[in-house]
């Protein structure tokens, strides 16, 4: 996402892409090619757990893409009961893979104003 979106989308907002991206620390998001990507992306300029900027993982001080994100997606996998963690986790990834462009693009806008 952040290859092909992410990096694509800010550019456009941001003629001189001096951005400073905050990551949230999750496990899968901490491997060492991702802090390498955004080093060479972001550099000295991301917030996270390893990065240039220290920030405490699952830090209680969200994102606003957090409360977008994670209650757009929330809204939809909730709208029935689940019957058991399988179909909870079959609804979050089909949830995920449904994002539009559109979505993440307005959850973008609205973080840049």
């Amino acid at each position: 996402m952040l290859e092909t979106f992410f990096i694509p989308e800010i550019r456009k907002l941001h003629k001189f892409f001096s951005a400073i991206f905050q990551q949230d620390g999750a496990p899968p998001h901490f491997s060492i090619d991702v802090r390498r990507y955004l080093d060479d992306h972001f550099p000295g300029r991301w917030i996270g757990r390893g990065g240039s900027i220290r920030w405490a993982p699952r830090s209680p001080h969200l994102t606003p893409l957090d409360f977008f994100l994670w209650g757009h997606i929330k809204s939809n996998i909730y709208k029935t009961p689940i019957k058991d963690i399988a179909e909870l986790k079959g609804r979050i990834e089909t949830e995920i893979k449904s994002i539009s462009k559109e979505i993440l693009y307005n959850g973008f806008s609205n973080i840049s104003k």
